[in-house]
């Protein structure tokens, strides 16, 4: 009886012991989640590191954890523990490979982004490395002539995103912080919030004199980076949602500001498409200031942040964001956007792209249509292993970056460099040309219709023809496309064009379009082929029938009663010196006067197709905007005959 006793206080002790210590374990998880969430990664550290059962999910936090300390080799052996469990997702596996990158472990990275794809052949990350696993190599060869200099204004905390400030400044991000006796601190780091700071460009692209940038934007939490117009009047900088002057949200905004009088700074003021369940940041600005790009993790994008485009209108309000798309955008994160007006290029930073690890800079070149290009890695040593952002340079080949590569004094340095080497020669940029005629006149067709679809028929973009007949469509090098070409009054084009056929850049494809009506050519003799029948004139602006007109209608009176079975076409048109609806009424008005007149003399309505088209279909080149001779405009101001059906 003590036996059984004994042995069951000890099954009680023990019963109570593990239960102590499963909700132990519980409250740590709870607490080290809290930390998680809350961004205070040292602390979730602490916490998910004394739980001694680690599931999958506390490795994955804990790798994240470490990942955004900058800590990658303690984030790579937590990764690979959570794959040994094998309970791990296609997004655990991509984060994996990425910690190898920057851990510069390309071979085993590269193997693990294989696994990747098998898991998730759909994402397009994915499908860029399948296209090229080995590409790192490439990147791997640095440009001899080109060297970075970690700035000595660098400190032990975060310095980034320097952007250029009227004549020879630079202004940046720094969370150097202050000597306040009150210094806030962010959780993501402990170190203090950012502001904005402003230095003085010296010899050899050293900043020198850093002073704060001005206390009406730097207020107590985040409130850089920034960007400015050539002029440095205005200003968007990206700022914590305030409220009431305390910290709303950890979500970011865009704020504008405006130099009052060269001597002050206005309050900022978020932008209107701001939203508290997103983040607005990293802006980029044209150097007028109407051109804006930044990067946002707003609803309908590819994947975490993407980089939007947005034009200031007249009225001085931005458009609402548009996502630059599938090319420039990834499952992954775009940030920090760089637009080189001048040169027409766009650079930002990537992570979801083939890199060497982290964030990469690439560039795109931005075309006259506001379409980009494929973007090009910048490679060594403008990218590394680690996170590499905030690219901006002038037309003298210097500028800066920031990184918080191996090497540096702290946290995010900001390096400059010179010599940069040459990249276009890198981005592939085609077009497709050509030029509308008509098969029998060759001539320039105006207002044709050109339409470029994909593979699938999705139509890409449509494009009118002028007076000159010609088409150009920048396009995708090595696509594969089709063309539409319509006109009214012609047979339809189609054509299918790979440009992998192309040795060029430019490719050239014209069309020469037929009439309907241009199949019945007057071959036959001694019937209704071999009829040519001229047009009737009218004066300006007018639709009545003049004298001389109405005699050549009753020749076409008598020809038609000649010929029982014939069906007459009735086309009028105008010059182009109205309204286009003006113009189309005149029009119709014309041809319902020529139609009367042949009714009321004995002609069927039904053997007649009456058509109108306004100022469309010039017999020469005065259109809108050309001047031309009163007898030019005369030869467009005309109601033509088309025998329908000579072959009958």
């Amino acid at each position: 009886m003590k036996i059984h006793t004994k042995h069951g206080l000890l099954l009680i002790l023990m019963s109570l012991f593990l239960s102590f210590s499963m909700q132990g374990q519980s409250l740590r998880l709870k607490k080290a989640n809290k930390y998680f969430n809350e961004f205070s990664y040292d602390k979730a550290i602490k916490a998910y590191e004394s739980i001694e059962d680690k599931t999958p999910s506390v490795y994955r936090n804990l790798a994240k954890s470490y990942l955004m300390l900058d800590k990658t080799d303690k984030a790579e052996q937590y990764y690979a523990d959570l794959m040994a469990t094998g309970q791990y997702t296609p997004a655990d596996v991509y984060d994996y490979a990425s910690v190898l990158l920057m851990n510069k472990k390309y071979d085993e990275a590269a193997n693990w982004m294989e696994k990747f794809y098998k898991l998730n052949p759909n994402d397009k990350r994915a499908q860029a490395f399948m296209a090229d696993p080995l590409y790192y190599r490439e990147l791997l060869k640095s440009d001899p002539k080109m060297a970075l200099n970690n700035l000595d204004i660098n400190t032990e905390y975060e310095d980034f995103s320097p952007v250029y400030y009227k004549d020879n400044q630079v202004v940046f991000a720094s969370s150097r912080g202050n000597n306040r006796l009150i210094n806030r601190k962010w959780n993501g780091n402990q170190q203090p919030f950012l502001d904005l700071y402003v230095a003085d460009i010296s010899g050899n692209n050293e900043l020198t004199n850093v002073q704060k940038f001005n206390n009406v934007v730097n207020k107590k939490y985040h409130d850089a980076p920034a960007a400015f117009n050539a002029q440095g009047d205005y200003m968007i900088v990206t700022r914590n949602i305030y409220g009431d002057n305390k910290l709303e949200d950890n979500k970011l905004w865009l704020y504008e500001s405006h130099l009052i009088d060269n001597n002050y700074w206005s309050d900022p003021v978020p932008l209107y498409f701001n939203d508290k369940h997103f983040s607005n940041g990293h802006a980029s600005l044209s150097p007028d200031g109407k051109v804006m790009y930044f990067a946002s993790d707003r609803p309908g994008g590819f994947g975490g942040t993407d980089i939007y485009r947005s034009v200031k209108g007249e009225d001085g309000r931005w458009s609402m964001p548009e996502n630059l798309g599938d090319k420039i955008n990834t499952e992954g994160n775009e940030m920090f956007p760089y637009y080189d007006a001048k040169g027409g290029y766009l650079f930002y930073s990537s992570n979801g792209l083939p890199g060497l690890g982290g964030l990469d800079i690439f560039v795109s070149k931005v075309r006259r249509d506001g379409s980009l290009t494929k973007p090009v890695n910048l490679g060594s040593p403008i990218n590394s292993n680690k996170d590499d952002f905030s690219f901006v340079y002038n037309d003298k080949g210097s500028g800066y970056i920031s990184s918080n590569r191996m090497g540096g004094k702290g946290d995010d340095d900001i390096y400059s460099f010179n010599n940069m080497p040459a990249f276009s020669n890198k981005i592939e940029d085609c077009s497709l040309s050509g030029t509308v005629t008509d098969k029998i006149t060759h001539q320039p067709i105006l207002m044709a219709k050109v339409i470029l679809l994909d593979k699938e028929d999705n139509k890409l973009k449509e494009y009118e023809t002028k007076s000159d007949g010609k088409y150009d469509f920048p396009i995708d090098c090595g696509g594969t496309y089709k063309m539409l070409v319509m006109r009214e009054g012609y047979g339809d084009a189609r054509a299918e064009i790979n440009t992998k056929d192309f040795d060029t850049p430019k490719i050239v494809k014209d069309y020469a379009l037929l009439r309907p009506e241009s199949e019945y050519t007057m071959q036959s003799k001694g019937n209704m082929c071999d009829i040519h029948i001229k047009p009737i004139y009218y004066d300006l602006d007018k639709f009545y029938i003049r004298y001389q007109d109405k005699v050549d209608l009753d020749k076409i009176i008598a020809l038609m009663n000649q010929y029982p079975k014939m069906r007459l076409g009735v086309y009028s048109y105008t010059d182009a010196r109205a309204s286009k609806p003006y113009n189309v009424r005149l029009s119709k008005n014309r041809t319902m006067s020529v139609v009367k007149y042949l009714t009321d003399h004995g002609i069927s309505k039904d053997r007649l197709d009456p058509r109108w088209f306004g100022e469309i279909y010039p017999v020469n080149g005065c259109v809108d905007g050309v001047k031309c001779s009163e007898a030019e405009h005369q030869q467009n101001r005309r109601t033509e005959f088309k025998i329908l059906n000579c072959r009958q």
